[in-house]
């Protein structure tokens, strides 16, 4: 008997961002893995996570973490830095 059992994506958090992002604001230091980046998001307030540009970025460390390919890994990278830059952060 043969089950096709469709398996959920397998995310890899640990990669590394493209650069290291060092914000001067926010919920956190140091920024260099997909990990780091998700954290930093994450402990944002509710509000502040639900803007444009930190929807954004989230969805794209998710792609990345899930694709795991340099390109997607750059964009998330880039989107991360815009949205410090967007609060002043970066």
């Amino acid at each position: 008997m043969s089950h096709n059992v469709r398996m959920a994506p397998a995310y890899d958090f640990k990669l590394a961002l493209t650069r290291v992002i060092e914000p001067t604001g926010g919920p956190g230091a140091k920024l260099a893995t997909l990990e780091d980046a998700a954290r930093f998001v994450g402990l944002m307030r509710p509000w502040r996570q639900a803007r444009p540009h930190w929807d954004f970025a989230a969805d794209l460390l998710l792609k990345a973490a899930q694709t795991k390919e340099e390109s997607d890994i750059e964009m998330a990278t880039a989107q991360m830095e815009r949205a410090l830059r967007v609060e002043g952060w970066l």
